[in-house]
């Protein structure tokens, strides 16, 4: 018990310790005072926000599950999309304590239309009472088309 509260403790100092690199990284480049410059003062960091662009393909079905129906099979396919998209993002969060927003596209396949786009928050993630992963996707930033329990893909504009 006392070595797992360790290590969350010492994980979180790692985080805020990498995030804490970051940030002193940006205001040294915002400096302008470095070697050989005659000013000593800087630019004034007022506002920073840092963004992810993702786009992913899908997952397909695991092969034992190809033989089903096909709209079975199509709506254990969004199931999973959907899943797996809400997981990604989770994890992109906690693995980038610095990341504020994510903006990210989902495809069956590169050459298709998105199922699922949208730009989520950080903050937006504090709430989990949703009913279902769906929901949830949506409430953070999300949109997708559904039609018979099944993704579409959506044309850009």
């Amino acid at each position: 018990m006392l070595k797992h509260a360790f290590t969350v403790f010492a994980s979180k100092v790692s985080d805020f310790y990498k995030a804490h690199v970051f940030w002193r990284k940006v205001e040294r480049a915002l400096a302008l005072n470095q070697r050989g410059e005659v000013r000593s003062d800087g630019l004034q960091l007022t506002s920073a926000k840092l963004t992810l662009r993702i786009d992913w393909l899908a997952r397909e079905i695991h092969p034992w599950d190809r033989n089903l129906p096909a709209q079975q099979a199509e709506r254990l396919f969004t199931q999973q999309c959907l899943e797996d998209a809400n997981v990604a993002i989770s994890r992109l969060f906690a693995e980038i304590p610095v990341l504020d927003t994510i903006e990210l596209c989902v495809r069956r396949d590169i050459s298709r239309p998105p199922m699922l786009r949208g730009t989520v928050h950080r903050d937006s993630l504090r709430s989990n009472d949703y009913a279902s992963t769906g929901m949830r996707l949506r409430a953070i930033g999300l949109s997708f088309r559904m039609s018979n329990l099944c993704l579409e893909e959506v044309e850009v504009i």
